[in-house]
């Protein structure tokens, strides 16, 4: 087993096998039966093209190789920094092949989180993109990640590289290269399906993100049931709008929709027309999101919407923050499409609302888990014993695809494992009697923005190295269209006098944090408010923040 990973009990392993939630196939060996079963069916469409998943298989298979025979090992550690583009997904599906650990990064993570992530999961090589992408020169970022980082030996491109010592993915694909016995030298690297495939990481809720070790049986065990739980099939062709490496999009949306045979649309941009655009473009037929995206598509007016055919579109799969139900409403019969919502998490589990459920369920809860293995408690948070029904506590869950701890983190375990195994998930939920959830807050210190969870305590650290501030305090400040965003109140040093935009540029510069983390509204005040023991208290904070907020509405 690998070191610092926290396995299943042998009587689960015995139950989840038995019962048929695992199959004990690494995953690489579910891309060659969809290669075999969907063969020149449409895997991807990306711009104007569209790859099959007979090309997608092959690419893969080159792109392992090629790593093999450059020194990568099974459970090697793969960092990963690209936005959705196709050679993402090969380079997943590569890694898969021969046991080779993705680490899923988002594109937007910077110096603070890889560095941590590079160093603490001693991987050997970064998968990127040549050059400048989005305002940001990720192969200069590359070499300087190398540099600083001894386990570093081994970096890949989409595109051609400036810098002799990397690799063009685009070269690699077109090789020339024996696939029957490149199939043949890959099967040598079969890696034990209950180890883990991947790393997903938390959402940043207890500092740097924590690393989440997901196995082959548990990770395709999760996509099966989420594929069946949205009644997904080789006709479903979702617009991916989220970052791919995102586990949302990844489990929900490109895994489970492969294994169902359907077609994945890949999008580089959020902009509302752009993913319309798209849809039209590829008459793809669900859209998996996020609520800011939904908030923006109904800000376009009749006019704008109506130079795109959007007719193709019938169902939305969104998630991450709560949406006003009159909102929903008006999205259904603007869209002219039905919604569903999710709640989960990096971590496993995984519920949603049915196509099937009655509006009301979709409108007001987050539905119910994917399978029917997955054990979740509502737990008071003060006693330790479980709640009534309907009754609001802490959600704990466990199951065939929820982690039994974080990488290398055994302190953290004790804290958020229970003796039994249940993951501590830190999230108040209450449940109704068809065991559909809804989401009524938090216990953690977090902003919840976007599709993102910010740290509050990481954030804080941070703003506190800048020379002119004594103190720092992070809480969510209400928002219509990201749920959340991030407010920071500070305590200045005597006589310090600075901007907004001057703790956001020294964030960036200095403490080179990822830009989505950034305050984005900035308070002073003369000193933090503390409980009797003496802890920084933010409920006065929040509440603060939402009069003002309230106020300048009707100013």
């Amino acid at each position: 087993m690998l070191d610092g990973y926290v396995g299943w009990p042998e009587d689960h392993i015995k139950m989840f096998k038995e019962a048929g939630y695992w199959e004990d196939i690494p995953f690489g060996d579910h891309l060659d039966r969809w290669a075999s079963e969907y063969a020149d069916k449409s895997a991807l469409a990306f711009d104007d093209k569209e790859i099959t998943y007979r090309q997608m298989h092959e690419h893969a298979i080159r792109l392992a190789y090629h790593m093999i025979t450059n020194g990568i090992k099974t459970y090697d550690r793969v960092a990963i920094q690209m936005h959705n583009v196709p050679e993402l997904v090969y380079c997943v599906y590569a890694c898969l092949k021969i046991g080779a650990i993705p680490i899923c990064s988002l594109p937007t993570y910077r110096w603070t989180e890889f560095s941590f992530l590079v160093n603490e999961s001693e991987a050997t090589a970064f998968v990127t993109h040549a050059g400048t992408v989005k305002g940001f020169d990720h192969e200069a970022f590359a070499h300087e990640l190398r540099e600083a980082s001894p386990s570093l030996k081994y970096v890949l491109t989409a595109g051609t590289p400036s810098r002799s010592d990397m690799f063009s993915i685009q070269e690699v694909l077109s090789s020339n290269i024996d696939l029957d016995s490149a199939k043949k030298e890959i099967a040598r690297y079969r890696p034990d399906p209950m180890e883990p495939a991947l790393f997903q990481l938390s959402g940043g809720t207890t500092g740097v993100p924590k690393i989440i070790p997901r196995s082959h049986n548990d990770y395709y065990c999760n996509a099966k049931c989420s594929s069946k739980a949205l009644d997904f099939n080789s006709s479903t062709k979702p617009v991916m709008v989220l970052p791919l490496m995102h586990n949302f999009a990844l489990v929900n949306g490109l895994f489970a929709v492969h294994l169902a045979g359907g077609t994945v649309v890949l999008t580089e941009s959020l902009a509302p027309k752009s993913v319309l655009q798209k849809i039209a473009m590829n008459r793809a037929n669900i859209m998996i999101t996020v609520p800011v995206l939904l908030h923006r598509l109904l800000d376009l007016s009749e006019e704008e919407r109506e130079q795109y055919d959007y007719s193709s579109l019938e169902r939305v799969l969104w998630g991450g923050n709560p949406v006003a139900p009159d909102v929903q409403l008006k999205f259904r019969d603007t869209f002219q499409c039905d919604t569903d919502q999710t709640y989960g998490m990096a971590e496993g589990l995984i519920c949603w609302t049915r196509a099937s459920d009655s509006l009301d369920v979709k409108l007001y809860t987050q539905g119910r888990p994917v399978s029917q293995a997955d054990e979740v408690k509502v737990m008071d948070v003060m006693t330790g014993t479980e709640v009534p029904q309907g009754e609001s506590g802490e959600c704990w869950a466990r199951g065939p695809y929820t982690l039994r701890g974080y990488y290398k983190s055994p302190e953290r375990n004790k804290e958020v494992f229970s003796e039994d195994g249940f993951y501590k998930t830190g999230d108040l939920i209450r449940r109704d009697a068809d065991g559909n959830i809804t989401v009524v807050g938090r216990l953690k210190d977090c902003v919840s923005r976007g599709a993102e969870k910010i740290n509050a305590e990481e954030v804080e650290r941070h703003i506190e190295k800048f020379a002119k501030v004594k103190n720092a305090a992070i809480v969510g400040m209400p928002d219509k269209v990201m749920g959340e965003r991030v407010c920071a109140f500070v305590v200045p040093l005597p006589g310090a006098t600075f901007t907004l935009s001057e703790l956001q540029e020294f964030l960036l510069e200095e403490r080179k944090i990822a830009k989505y983390k950034l305050p984005e509204r900035l308070e002073f005040i003369d000193e933090l408010p503390v409980t009797k023991v003496g802890k920084f208290e933010k409920k006065s904070l929040r509440e603060r923040i939402t009069r003002i907020l309230e106020e300048e509405k009707k100013a």
